[in-house]
């Protein structure tokens, strides 16, 4: 089934050409009924939560709280006082490597790998420094893919944390989370960048048994503005909240305060209200259409631009292993000619992908190079825009060549 009717922006041309949006991995495009939730929201209900006793605010907390029920069910949460709103999930991640490490002792180490988004390596790599902790990174293979097997390694009686991300944003690499958690200590709490996996997986936080679990609205078909903090109950009761304000506390004294019962304790001022309606339209829309029967697809037609990719002699991939459990993600540059020209290029024939360093600076350099060109695919893409950004490639080469 082709959805790209749902989405009223592929209806644009580009220079006489339809759009080919292959930059999902940056952000997905809007379905009409998350646009039509915001702008029915903005005309109809608009009033700030959980204040207010008037009619307005009433229905704007009612929508604001069902969204906090969608998003449990479909993570599978315990309860809704793990659901935390969060300005995306950059905020998420800051949020749990700034309260979390109070927790642990001054000698211990926090493994990451080089596969990180800065998003989550830089919070960790800051606190190291300002504290004894020791970062310890797992470094992938010269083709760009980490063996879960040296993370289970690596993990000692000094290990407090492991921050990792669910699924690279650069290879499309999905880590066995499962087979960590199997093998390491019950001690180690295990943190999830899942801003990728959220949209290509099945995500179930109770069978990941993951400790966090962090995304953003916007790479799920949502409005930008808005994110999740996932967090096991009795973590996020334990922790202190980073972020101080009206709503996350009970009592204010001149000299000291109480926090609120979750999940208002990490909840302070106004929030991106509309973001989060937004986010409860594109969480109805992903179930109505059966979202999770996509996932095959996006697989196969990575697999298709890999082998049409490999017979173009210019093209180097990277990430790339046939056994490798990958979804939705290529990255390549093509030999002696710069990403973003590549990518400026491509534009000229509606062909939209990434040119860049991804904010995986690490893993560009272990891989030797300046930045890659990404095609990441999402519920709106099939075999034609493979094809129609294997031919624009083409074409592109020997522009440049």
């Amino acid at each position: 089934m082709n959805f790209k009717s749902d989405f009223p922006i592929l209806k644009k041309k580009i220079r006489d050409n339809s759009i080919t949006y292959l930059d999902s991995a940056a952000t997905t495009q809007k379905p009409i009924a998350v646009i039509n939730s915001i702008k029915n929201f903005y005309e109809n209900s608009y009033e700030n939560v959980h204040r207010g006793m008037n009619s307005l605010s009433i229905d704007a907390t009612d929508q604001f709280e069902r969204t906090r029920e969608s998003v449990k069910e479909f993570i599978n949460a315990k309860s809704t006082n793990e659901v935390i709103f969060t300005r995306g999930a950059t905020d998420s991640l800051n949020i749990i490597a700034n309260s979390i490490t109070s927790k642990f002792e001054d000698n211990g180490e926090i493994l990451v790998t080089e596969l990180e988004h800065h998003s989550n390596y830089l919070p960790w790599l800051n606190i190291c420094k300002k504290s004894n902790l020791k970062l310890k990174i797992i470094p992938v293979n010269q083709n760009g893919i980490i063996d879960e097997q040296q993370i289970i390694d690596n993990c000692n009686d000094s290990t407090k944390m492991i921050a990792i991300t669910h699924m690279s944003n650069v290879t499309g690499q999905i880590l066995d989370v499962k087979k960590i958690k199997n093998n390491i200590s019950k001690d180690i709490l295990v943190s999830l960048d899942g801003c990728q996996s959220i949209a290509h997986c099945d995500i179930d936080v109770k069978d990941l048994d993951c400790d966090f679990y962090s995304f953003s609205s916007h790479k799920l078909y949502g409005p930008s503005g808005v994110g999740i903090l996932f967090g096991k109950e009795n973590l996020l009761e334990e922790i202190e909240p980073v972020f101080l304000g009206g709503g996350m506390v009970t009592e204010v004294s001149l000299d000291s305060y109480s926090c609120a019962m979750l999940p208002n304790k990490f909840e302070p001022g106004t929030p991106s209200i509309e973001a989060v309606i937004g986010l409860r339209a594109s969480l109805d829309y992903l179930k109505k259409i059966n979202f999770y029967s996509f996932f095959e697809e996006e697989r196969g037609l990575r697999k298709l631009l890999i082998d049409k990719l490999n017979n173009i002699p210019a093209v180097e991939i990277y990430g790339n292993s046939p056994n490798l459990n990958a979804s939705s993600i290529v990255s390549f540059n093509i030999k002696n000619i710069n990403y973003n020209d590549v990518a400026t290029f491509l534009d000229q024939y509606g062909v939209m992908l990434r040119g860049g360093q991804h904010c995986c600076q690490p893993l560009m350099k272990k891989l030797n190079i300046q930045g890659s060109c990404r095609a990441s695919f999402g519920i709106y893409n099939d075999a034609d825009d493979v094809e129609i950004l294997v031919e624009s490639l083409k074409k592109t080469v020997k522009l440049l060549q």
